[in-house]
């Protein structure tokens, strides 16, 4: 593939010095503290709040025996972090994301279940769905075991692609399947993909013993899961460079896979704590918690889990952030209060305003690990891509970097500027 870069007409104003880094403005928080404190009761031993705007922090709170260092089981935050290692292995060629699940585990295609692609049992779209049966959380099976008895036991419901049920099930079959492609367990490959790059070193997928329970069975803390975070709001490469996915892969996580499908099984209580008061989408294994209309940008996604912990990227207002706390069937009582946490953050920043950009830099283009490409750009602007130089596209990332894998475009040119 080749990769232009469209230097003649890249706007910049500034050589290749780097960005002045602006300083965030001085929020005041202090609502959201008050809506911690008044509800102190529903988190049980206690709770850690933290918050960073384009890698800063910018609010913190902490209140009982539950601290930013406690590792503690993360329920649903989980589907997170195995969305990203699914995203990576699609990534490297081992799948395709619209690939069914049969292709590869020819057992659910002798049962009549072998439809679903690995997409929709990410977006909880599948198909798969019994509120009984519990094996994608059994500690007594591995997950060979717990998948070979979904396959025996759990019905598909609707046909894939036709409602949103959520449900673990379709994960935990998509994890076996990544284990049987790769040959490697699924800590494996946690702790090759996600874990070791990103130094989440307190973190694991052993909520349940054998079973790794890839939709609710990962343990972690909150300093670790915010690692993870920067990752995402850095558009697949962390902090320090290491990249875990390219670009056009973790946007994944910011496409709405369900508006207006019909809703056969969620979670989350009716709320007017949304921001534009329509009801939570799901996405590659998580939440689309801010979508103004269905042809609008996503501007925020979350994966809230049972035991109350809540991880989310607003990618509209530079943030990443986590309230993390540990209380067993905790998301029915907690759910509206977190939200309303995040509506009193958004409507702080939006009040006081983002930071003001930098001074600009060029593009810079240059290679990175196995064969990527990685875009850096400064001060504001929009990236924008075309393959003829004349329509351009606005890609959909408000800050840098943005991480291309050539393999996933093809042969042909692709061109990239600055617009203001």
């Amino acid at each position: 593939m080749l990769v232009g870069r469209c230097t003649a007409i890249l706007l910049c104003l500034d050589s290749g010095h780097a960005p002045a880094q602006a300083q965030s403005p001085a929020y005041n928080f202090s609502a959201v503290t008050h809506q911690l404190e008044d509800n102190l009761n529903l988190y049980g031993p206690g709770v850690a709040v933290v918050i960073e705007q384009q890698g800063e922090r910018i609010y913190s709170y902490q209140s009982g025996t539950i601290t930013e260092q406690s590792q503690q089981g993360i329920a649903s935050c989980s589907k997170w972090l195995s969305g990203a290692i699914v995203l990576h292995l699609a990534e490297r060629g081992y799948f395709g994301l619209d690939d069914s699940i049969g292709q590869y585990l020819p057992a659910l295609l002798s049962a009549g279940k072998g439809q679903p692609t690995i997409r929709q049992c990410f977006a909880m779209t599948s198909g798969f769905y019994d509120a009984q049966l519990d094996y994608e959380t059994d500690r007594t099976l591995t997950l060979e075991q717990s998948v070979d008895l979904i396959t025996a036991n759990v019905p598909l419901v609707a046909a894939p692609g036709a409602q949103f049920a959520y449900d673990g099930n379709g994960m935990q079959v998509v994890g076996r399947l990544c284990e049987v492609v790769t040959g490697k367990s699924w800590h494996e490959l946690a702790d090759q993909i996600l874990f070791q790059p990103l130094g989440m070193t307190q973190s694991d997928y052993g909520y349940f013993d054998l079973n790794p329970a890839i939709a609710g069975g990962a343990r972690s803390t909150a300093q670790d899961y915010l690692k993870f975070l920067r990752m995402i709001l850095g558009n697949g490469a962390a902090p320090d460079g290491t990249i875990i996915l390219s670009s056009r892969s973790l946007h994944e996580f910011f496409t709405n896979q369900t508006f207006d499908l019909p809703e056969f099984a969620s979670p989350w209580p009716v709320t007017l704590f949304n921001p534009y008061q329509n009801r939570l989408d799901y996405g590659m294994g998580s939440w689309i918690t801010a979508q103004r209309t269905s042809t609008s940008p996503v501007e925020e996604v979350a994966s809230p889990g049972a035991f109350g912990s809540f991880p989310w990227v607003d990618r509209k207002r530079g943030l990443t952030g986590i309230i993390f706390t540990y209380k067993l069937a905790a998301l029915g009582t907690l759910a509206n209060n977190n939200l309303r946490v995040l509506s009193q953050i958004r409507t702080e920043i939006d009040r006081v305003g983002l930071p003001p950009p930098g001074n600009f830099i060029p593009l810079s283009i240059a290679p990175a690990p196995e064969g990527r490409l990685r875009l850096d750009w400064g001060g504001g602007g929009l990236l924008q891509a075309s393959t003829n130089l004349k329509q351009w596209i606005t890609l959909p990332l408000p800050f840098p970097p943005y991480i291309e894998n050539p393999a996933q475009i093809g042969r042909k040119a692709v061109y990239y500027r600055i617009a203001p």
